[in-house]
């Protein structure tokens, strides 16, 4: 039996100049999976990273460029879906190192189970194999990200099938007619947390999230987020969408609850990068970025009310399960850092 194509896509803002784009390519033009095509979506890079790319493709009739006009990275996830024509869409980031068994492995699992919409495998530290990067994602209720194994030594603790809140942005597969269904990654997302706002879109039209921990795949964390020319830009983003992300997706109740509190912690802290940290740009990255979901909160509310009319219910207890329990204090010292 043939195996349904999957379309690999590849968000990439000047790989040439981080010198990631290369070495990422090498590995998905040999996926180890009978019936591939990728697509990568450069963000407007300044670099030559379009160049590189249309002559390293020159010889794949599989292999295409599309060439976001703006540096938004959701907006050209969407754009690389667009241009798909696989049932499954899998995401990477250009800093990824797949394993001749990854693909094939989670596409295993979606063809057993038709309400599995997004999978993860195991991503383990790009240069040191015995750490995990990544083993599912998750969030607390005052909206922090937390990343499930990150950072520990992998002794096979996540060796078992479970699911989880969110996948990894990084490396993810979704099924497409799903996705579709949801209408993509929201754009007014930008970069960061549209990932997630998206599992709990899924997890509200009542599909899975899983991760399927014999897929593995290396991940070098933060190599274009943390750049010079970047960094400030991210910073920003995150911090409004995680207000975005609790709107959106949050009962009444829950929001009552939380938001309160979250807004409380940036206020601490827009005061705490001013008075103590003497660093005026990170306080107003966290300021601005309140001040505009404050602006744009009725379009936040429409769509909040989108996903309604789609048959979304509320999040379940089984997903509330899913959400990190870390104290508050830890939870402050995790906003220092987002």
């Amino acid at each position: 039996m043939t195996k349904p194509t999957v379309s690999m896509i590849v968000s990439n803002i000047n790989g040439v100049q981080l010198n990631l784009i290369g070495a990422c390519i090498n590995f998905l033009i040999k996926p180890g999976y009978p019936n591939w095509e990728l697509i990568v979506v450069d963000n407007a890079s300044t670099d030559d990273s379009v160049k590189y790319l249309n002559k390293r493709f020159k010889n794949y009739k599989n292999c295409i460029v599309l060439e976001n006009p703006i540096n938004m990275y959701s907006q050209g996830l969407n754009l690389g879906a667009e241009k798909a024509t696989g049932k499954y869409l899998a995401y990477f980031n250009n800093d990824v190192a797949i394993t001749k068994t990854y693909l094939n492995n989670l596409v295993k699992e979606f063809e057993k189970d038709k309400k599995l919409a997004i999978a993860q495998g195991k991503l383990l530290n790009y240069t040191d194999h015995k750490k995990i990067d990544s083993a599912g994602e998750s969030m607390d209720i005052f909206g922090n990200p937390v990343t499930i194994g990150f950072g520990e030594i992998d002794k096979g603790q996540y060796n078992h099938v479970e699911e989880i809140l969110s996948a990894s942005g990084s490396a993810c597969v979704i099924r497409k007619s799903i996705f579709e269904k949801l209408g993509g990654y929201d754009p007014i997302f930008g970069i960061g947390y549209e990932d997630m706002d998206l599992a709990l879109r899924v997890r509200r039209l009542g599909y899975k999230v899983k991760r399927f921990p014999d897929a593995v795949i290396y991940h070098k964390r933060a190599a274009t987020d943390l750049a010079d020319f970047i960094r400030v830009k991210v910073k920003w983003h995150f911090n409004k969408n995680r207000l975005i992300t609790m709107l959106k997706n949050y009962p009444v109740w829950l929001l009552l609850k939380s938001l309160p509190v979250t807004i409380l912690l940036y206020q601490l802290i827009i005061l705490y990068e001013w008075i103590i940290r003497r660093n005026w740009n990170m306080g107003r990255v966290r300021l601005t970025s309140l001040i505009w979901v404050i602006f744009h909160l009725p379009d936040i509310i429409v769509s909040r009310n989108k996903i309604k009319k789609i048959g979304a219910k509320s999040l379940s207890e089984k997903d509330y399960a899913l959400f990190s329990s870390k104290s508050l204090f830890s939870d402050f010292r995790q906003f220092l850092q987002t």
